[in-house]
């Protein structure tokens, strides 16, 4: 667990690349290098003195030549008993006090109006994401938790397996198009023309967001394979987020008022579990056209977007959504193009392969005459997303009946209130008409952190597992045991060993190795590791706290599992750190 903080800080970093590349301040701070013997450390702060008089007293009879200086973080040469060469002092890490808590002295500032301590302020520019460069991600959209509906993510999207016809869809042509891209196997074209543009990119020198990095399969299958077209669709969306939220990401606070009018909203999900934005056009107000205020409905739809991109996705089985656009009531001269043209703009530029489907309804005769004679020019692929419906009541091969609103075919009474999002829970299968499942188990949202929701594209470097393994949330234990779903290894044994070193809570345990037998050699480390500069009781307790914890699935231990959890940032994948402030 307490392995010298210079070869801490390698493990940590390769662990957690997905952290690094979104800005989680808690993993920027395992993220420095170690410095090697004989190179200077003026740039390494010392850590701060222990203001346990019982642990130095400890420490000094277990490090003899440990100097008084050392201690208060001076100086010390290289091969000082219980000091690494980067002068990290592995004894002077803060003792397990009684409830295991870790915290850095009372009189320190606190974590977050602090900078960390051996962390350059430009650490994430150039870190590695999805095998592209990236700079730090700016945050698009923040919601409160009492406004994430409570089957935002249900339990079934945990556990569905798309089918193939979901994941690459065929067309008459011999041309497919991929849908599911993420945290799944791609085909050996893909992966040479993926590798083709990460090349390219790092030619050019150029960084991208970590949620732009994870779409790149999605801007090379809009290129047709071409890796120098995708790049510049990537940079043209990197520049489009990059101008739309300098300002800062757009909140509920900000939409609450708008999503009153009940233009833009999200109603249920369909067969593939994929969610179903509902555009009302008829309920624009009149006022926001005099005003020309339509960015209002474009917030509208970018906060439902960026919802559905960190609460409502599981990489590799749900990626897209479904938009049903509702034209009641709306003849030829009164559809507004000008709103329905930039919906499509941001869309297929900026979200590409998000949309599964559209489906237009409710139409005038005249609109349904026009888009009979526009259909045939459409190419397979946009035959394949376009779908102008005569009768509503085709929405039932899609969804189950509560899932939609009467006036779509479905059996929900009209929806009235409009956020937080109205979503009820499964079944899911096309054409239910049961009732709904009144167990469905809530806030399921919280499994994936965000890192985890965004998902990666696959490395052939690396094993199936490394590639599919998600990035979990800080409640994810206890909400996988409330679904009576299984416990990932990597989740059961990643924070029971957290240690705050005064830079936020860090995760050191298995989590860090990648396969079986490097969870066995770490195992196998951990009391030579230990052994080699920590003091004498503490090694003690590791050992202690490790075969009741570590081995032993006790009832105690998953009771104490959560808390874990929440304390440690190594599952976080956040913009900002999950650990509380110290």
């Amino acid at each position: 667990w307490l392995k010298p903080w210079s070869e801490h800080a390698q493990s940590a970093a390769v662990r957690r690349p997905a952290d690094v590349a979104m800005g989680c301040p808690c993993s920027r701070a395992v993220a420095e290098p170690p410095v090697k013997q004989g190179e200077p450390k003026e740039n390494i702060a010392p850590l701060p003195p222990l203001n346990d008089s019982k642990a130095e007293e400890q420490l000094k009879m277990d490090t003899p030549s440990t100097s008084a200086a050392a201690m208060n973080g001076g100086d010390t040469s290289p091969s000082t008993p219980g000091m690494d060469a980067a002068g990290v002092h592995a004894p002077s890490a803060p003792l397990l006090h009684e409830g295991g808590n870790m915290s850095p002295p009372a009189d320190m500032p606190p974590r977050r109006d602090r900078p960390a301590r051996t962390m350059p302020s430009n650490l994430f520019t150039g870190a590695v994401f999805s095998g592209f460069k990236t700079i730090p991600e700016l945050p698009a959209m923040t919601c409160k938790d009492k406004n994430i509906a409570p089957h935002t993510m249900p339990k079934e999207a945990l556990t569905y397996e798309p089918l193939p016809e979901n994941v690459v869809t065929k067309f008459k042509n011999g041309d497919a198009e991929r849908k599911i891209h993420n945290n799944i196997k791609l085909s050996d074209a893909e992966i040479e023309h993926l590798q083709a543009m990460r090349a390219e990119a790092k030619v050019q020198g150029m960084e991208f967001y970590p949620s732009v990095t994870s779409m790149a399969t999605r801007f090379l299958s809009r290129a047709r394979l071409d890796p120098k077209k995708a790049l510049k669709l990537m940079s043209e969306t990197q520049a489009w987020r990059k101008e739309f939220f300098k300002s800062g990401p757009i909140t509920d606070d900000q939409v609450m008022e708008d999503m009153k009018h009940g233009i833009v909203y999200f109603c249920g999900r369909d067969y593939a579990l994929r969610p179903a934005i509902i555009i009302r056009a008829n309920r624009i107000p009149q006022q926001w056209y005099r005003d020309k205020d339509i960015g209002r409905f474009i917030r509208l739809l970018i906060f439902c977007m960026e919802y559905f991109m960190r609460y409502m996705v599981v990489p590799g089985k749900v990626e897209n959504n479904s938009v049903i656009v509702d034209l009641q009531g709306l003849g030829i001269s009164q559809v507004p193009l000008g709103p329905l043209g930039e919906v499509y703009k941001v869309m297929s530029h900026h979200y590409i392969g998000r949309v599964f489907k559209f489906y237009v309804v409710n139409m005038s005769s005249g609109l349904s005459m026009i888009a009979g004679m526009a259909k045939g020019f459409l190419t397979d692929r946009q035959k394949q997303k376009l779908n102008m419906l005569d009768d509503v009541n085709e929405l039932r091969k899609e969804f189950a009946l509560h899932q939609l609103e009467k006036d779509f075919g479905g059996s929900r009474p009209e929806i009235k209130t409009f956020f937080p999002f109205d979503l009820p829970p499964g079944p899911f299968e096309a054409g239910y008409s049961g009732p709904m499942d009144e167990n469905a188990v809530p806030n399921c949202h919280e499994i994936l952190s965000h890192a985890g929701a965004m998902g990666r594209l696959w490395d052939p470097r690396l094993s199936a597992h490394e590639n599919t393994r998600f990035e979990y949330g800080a409640n994810a234990f206890r909400t996988l045991e409330r679904c009576s779903l299984p416990i990932p290894q990597e989740l059961r044994y990643e924070s029971v060993g957290s240690v705050d070193f005064g830079m936020g809570t860090t995760s050191t345990m298995e989590g860090a190795a990648t396969n079986a037998e490097e969870q066995d050699e770490l195992h196998a480390a951990v009391p030579e590791e230990l052994a080699k500069g920590a003091p004498s009781n503490l090694v003690h307790r590791i050992h202690e706290e490790r075969e009741e914890l570590a081995i032993n699935e006790t009832s105690d231990y998953k009771a104490a599992r959560p808390a874990a959890v929440e304390a440690s940032s190594g599952i976080c994948g956040g913009f900002l750190c999950c650990a509380p402030p110290s």
